[in-house]
């Protein structure tokens, strides 16, 4: 064989073998990444629908921001009857004027660290649940007397009810509307089958219902947090017990 030939057989073993273990050096490479990413979201949520629920975010607090008109301004004689009344009036309002995909309202839950995340109305049309927790259409408005039904994400598009289980009984929730804030205590949680649709029932007064998939990566349950109204707050810091 010539001496040529044999140079050229060696030098395209060698090609051939530098390929394969940048080949095999890029495949480790990619595991670690796919492995990390894993663990990101184990133990934070999806961090690239974190960027985009973020960003939908600054969307609903512009359109929140719009809505001062439908604010419940009482005059010094107004007692809690007539605030109360007002409230109503203008949730009934609010509730004709947003359509689903729009801002709702603002949900503080200090104990799993929730500051005024902006909830939108609707759970499933337009991609709804991607922007921010959000409000069941076929529950009724704070202010309206009956059961208000919020559902979240616990590890994508923000995770906002990651820590949904960590919130305790007595706890309070905050969940500012256009027209007036409202304060509820947690009353009880309960595990549901996702199916179980009596956690949204009225039950005579007004509530509060938090719902996420349970448990974590799964859809098959509900883990649901019932809280209580136990004030309601109108501008100008005029505060009613209910």
């Amino acid at each position: 064989m010539a001496t040529g030939t044999v140079s050229t057989q060696v030098a395209h073993e060698g090609s051939r073998r530098r390929w394969l273990r940048r080949f095999a050096n890029g495949l480790i490479a990619l595991g670690i990444v796919v492995i990390l990413y894993a663990g990101v979201i184990l133990a934070w949520g999806d961090p690239v629908t974190w960027v985009w629920a973020h960003y939908q975010q600054r969307q609903l607090e512009s359109q929140f921001n719009g809505y001062d008109g439908f604010a419940v301004t009482p005059t010094p004689q107004d007692d809690g009857t007539d605030i109360l009344a007002d409230v109503r009036h203008e949730a009934a309002a609010f509730k004709a004027h947003d359509p689903n995909g729009h801002a709702f309202g603002k949900l503080t839950i200090g104990r799993i660290g929730l500051s005024n995340v902006v909830v939108v109305q609707g759970t499933d049309r337009y991609g709804d649940l991607d922007k921010g927790p959000g409000h069941y259409d076929n529950t009724t408005f704070p202010g309206q007397g009956s059961t208000v039904a919020i559902a979240g994400h616990r590890t994508t598009f923000g995770a906002w009810f990651r820590h949904i289980d960590e919130i305790r009984d007595g706890d309070y929730i905050i969940l500012q509307m256009p027209y007036a804030t409202f304060r509820y205590q947690v009353q009880m949680h309960k595990v549901v089958s996702n199916t179980d649709w009596s956690i949204i029932d009225p039950q005579g007064y007004e509530r509060l219902v938090l719902s996420a998939c349970h448990p974590l990566y799964s859809a098959s349950h509900r883990w649901v947090v019932f809280a209580k109204a136990v004030s309601v707050t109108v501008h100008g810091g005029r505060s009613v017990k209910l």
